[in-house]
């Protein structure tokens, strides 16, 4: 039977989210990945502790440079986050900070006869997400050109929207690639903010810290085996499958807990936008767009060299198991369609507040913005009776 209101994640009374996730999920989708990896690295160690004066001294040691590594790698990427937040001084970004009337005012005057409400639905999805801070907006430029990742002037980062944050959770930055701007309508953007906004929430990128910050301790046992391996100690063949099989194992624990929080954050969009339909529809343009101009930017490459460009290869079902990120846009979708089924009038609700502050907007504007805004609606209703 479907429920009016998604009853685990939104408070009956007042309509505000009161959770992302519950904890069954997040255990499932989280915490048992990351024990998995740990007690990848503690097998490993066991495995090396005999040499180096057993459990009771490779314990210490070893936790003693995780702690330091975890330092280390954190300092790192808030030094990283703080470069990004400084690159827009070299034009790599367009920065916006919504809590600003100046750069409010300044947003409308670039985007807003594209995205009239795009200022106003930002700020009130961050209320609903019950951020701490208002995470600032980067409208790339030509950031991905400039770091050496992309020759046709960054083409495919004209298509992306991530989030990033310093380690700590502080200052997040969601960032909204150009194309992304022009391609997607005022509810496909609205969802796909709503989505990196859950992230932040969610504390994903504080978290991918702590997980980056064991990889140097998995590096050291590795090499530590392989070298006891061929100094005599232990059979050197068994030791280099035991090393291959737990990075695969490790690869793999890394894509569930991601694609998880992927799957999450979807979740996230449509309990805040009800735009289900328009996160699938969303999804679709930027994965295809991408895909294009990855397609162009590899076959730009190989002519240059003369040579020609190989033909798209298959991802199998494992690879995609071991590597992706992402759910494949077919789950995302099923899963969406899910919630719609699940929460018809509590979507068609959220859908139907949105739609009402694209007529307000129509109404205070100019008619050639009007007449614009107008088929946003049209637009707008049609992906709703969609859904």
């Amino acid at each position: 039977m479907a429920d009016a209101i998604p009853s685990p994640f939104v408070d009956e009374k007042t309509g505000a989210i009161r959770q992302f996730q519950t904890l069954p999920e997040k255990i499932k989708g989280e915490y048992l990945p990351d024990a998995g990896h740990i007690g990848i690295l503690g097998v490993k160690l066991a495995m090396l502790a005999p040499m180096i004066g057993g459990m009771v001294v490779a314990a210490p040691v070893a936790l003693g440079f995780w702690a330091l590594s975890r330092l280390g790698v954190t300092k790192a990427v808030d030094m990283v986050h703080e470069k990004l937040l400084l690159k827009h001084k070299s034009g790599d970004f367009q920065e916006f900070d919504f809590t600003n009337p100046k750069d409010r005012n300044a947003f409308q005057v670039k985007f807003g006869a594209e995205h009239p409400t795009f200022v106003d639905e930002y700020l009130h999805l961050a209320k609903a997400a019950n951020l701490q801070q208002v995470p600032k907006v980067f409208v790339i430029e030509q950031f991905f050109k400039k770091e050496g990742r992309a020759t046709l002037g960054g083409l495919v980062s004209d298509y992306m929207a991530g989030t990033t944050t310093r380690p700590s959770g502080k200052d997040p930055v969601i960032m909204l690639g150009k194309g992304a701007l022009k391609e997607l309508d005022a509810g496909e953007l609205r969802a796909v903010v709503a989505h990196e906004m859950t992230h932040v929430a969610l504390d994903h990128p504080k978290n991918g810290v702590k997980w980056l910050a064991r990889m140097p301790l998995n590096g050291i046992i590795n090499a530590s085996l392989i070298v006891a391996a061929i100094a005599g100690p232990l059979p050197l063949l068994p030791v280099i499958g035991v090393v291959i099989a737990s990075n695969v194992v490790g690869r793999a624990l890394k894509s569930i807990k991601s694609r998880h929080q992927e799957e999450m954050c979807d979740r996230g969009a449509a309990l805040m936008t009800g735009g289900t339909g328009d996160l699938t529809t969303a999804l679709t343009k930027i994965k295809t767009a991408m895909v294009k101009m990855k397609r162009i930017e590899t076959e730009y490459q190989y002519r240059s060299q003369g040579l020609e460009p190989p033909k798209p290869a298959e991802t199998s079902w494992l690879n995609r198991f071991i590597n992706a990120s992402h759910p494949s846009n077919e789950r995302r979708d099923t899963l969406l369609k899910d919630f719609e089924k699940e929460n018809p009038q509590y979507a068609a609700q959220k859908r139907g507040f949105f739609a009402t502050q694209f007529n307000k907007a129509a109404a205070r504007l100019a008619p050639p913005a009007q007449k614009l805004v107008s088929s946003f609606v049209q637009r707008f209703a049609s992906n709703s009776l969609a859904a």
